[in-house]
């Protein structure tokens, strides 16, 4: 039997520090965006690469944020002993995500967007490295620590979901356009059912890079 990280174990934070440490959580969303508006013009501030930086920042800030405000471990937001079940299942879905994208691949083949060519583009060290920072960093940022946070604030799973999930599929619409959802939606629901069902992030995260890695065969010429 899985064990529950629910904030109902712990003692309940008032709203007000649930909504920042959401706020810490969403940064990643809004910082480049602030950062581009206010006239900042570096080169990592454009494309991919800056996921690089504002995801890492916004951990590192999430954890502190943690440990010295909320007085809780990693634990409650699903950072606990990867077990052979958790990994088995998330092994599972990956395969079944990977085979219904495949299906949607063969029946609507995707036009080529900008969008992929600029993530193809990238030199191999950035692609691995953004492929290893998504699958972590947005995992705790997007996954477990706003579904526990906002299932705290809410006090219903299915609104934490709603709005956890709503708020990750977003900005890849934006970026991708409304078709990824056509061929990522499955895996997506999976990592939500996945994560809520086994309470487990190091689970999804080996979910969600599994399902990332695949860009690597066409990175390389392999597809």
């Amino acid at each position: 039997m899985t064990s529950s990280v629910s904030a109902s174990t712990t003692i309940r934070l008032p709203w007000w520090i649930l909504l920042i440490g959401l706020a810490i959580a969403y940064s990643p969303t809004y910082l480049n965006r602030l950062a581009r508006w206010l006239g900042a013009d570096w080169e990592w501030l454009k494309g991919p690469p800056s996921v690089l930086i504002w995801n890492w920042l916004a951990v590192a800030a999430l954890f502190v944020f943690i440990f010295k405000v909320e007085r809780r471990s990693l634990g409650s937001i699903g950072l606990k002993t990867l077990g052979i079940q958790d990994t088995l299942w998330a092994i599972t879905f990956w395969l079944i995500a990977t085979a219904t994208s495949g299906m949607a691949h063969a029946w609507l083949p995707p036009a080529p967007s900008d969008e992929t060519k600029t993530i193809l583009a990238l030199s191999l060290p950035i692609l691995v490295f953004l492929i290893f920072t998504t699958s972590i960093t947005e995992e705790i940022l997007f996954r477990g620590y706003t579904v526990e946070r906002l299932q705290e604030l809410t006090g219903q799973m299915w609104v934490a979901v709603a709005v956890s999930a709503t708020l990750f599929v977003l900005p890849h619409i934006l970026f991708f356009g409304p078709h990824w959802l056509l061929y990522q939606g499955v895996n997506v629901l999976l990592l939500y059912v996945l994560y809520v069902w086994r309470r487990n992030l190091w689970a999804c995260m080996l979910l969600h890079f599994l399902g990332n890695a695949m860009i690597l065969f066409p990175a390389l010429g392999l597809v």
